[in-house]
């Protein structure tokens, strides 16, 4: 893929929804290309992370829990970004990603993240909107949950 590609790849992600083309292309360029064998683990849960994962070629199992516990939770094709709100976090990983066949990442590492967003403030201000608004989608959900829990509710309801 090329630079551009990758750079409207990362526009599609819902936490750099709205970023400056040109900003997104610098993460782009400035991201370090890495290549993961079949059965080899992209991002670990639990890990600390330490970068993203944008995925240019190849397919991942998702996968949550440890040891004898994990359970598949999905997959990950060309375009999917692995990882990102840890990264942004600095939190460990919330689920495991195995590379199903070949796989080819651009990895964004989180000092990356932080030199582009102090460079360009209006980008890290568009990122960390994008933030605050899954945040508070995702308390939303966790308290129709919470709803449901105490009143004996099937989760059908949701």
């Amino acid at each position: 893929m090329s630079v551009r590609a990758d750079a409207e790849t990362l526009g599609s992600i819902p936490v750099f929804n709205g970023c400056e083309p040109v900003h997104l292309q610098l993460l782009a360029f400035a991201s370090e290309r890495q290549s993961f064998r079949e059965g080899e683990a992209i991002i670990q849960q639990g890990q600390q992370a330490a970068a993203a994962y944008l995925i240019l070629s190849g397919d991942a199992e998702l996968r949550t829990g440890r040891g004898a516990t994990q359970q598949k939770a999905g997959s990950a094709a060309p375009g999917a970004f692995l990882g990102e709100i840890a990264m942004l976090g600095q939190a460990p990983y919330s689920i495991t990603a195995i590379a199903t066949s070949a796989v080819s990442t651009a990895r964004i590492d989180h000092k990356l993240f932080l030199r582009v967003a102090n460079e360009y403030p209006e980008f890290g201000k568009t990122v960390f909107a994008n933030l605050a608004r899954k945040l508070g989608q995702s308390v939303r959900d966790l308290d129709k949950v919470r709803v449901l829990l105490e009143s004996g509710k099937s989760f059908s309801d949701l």
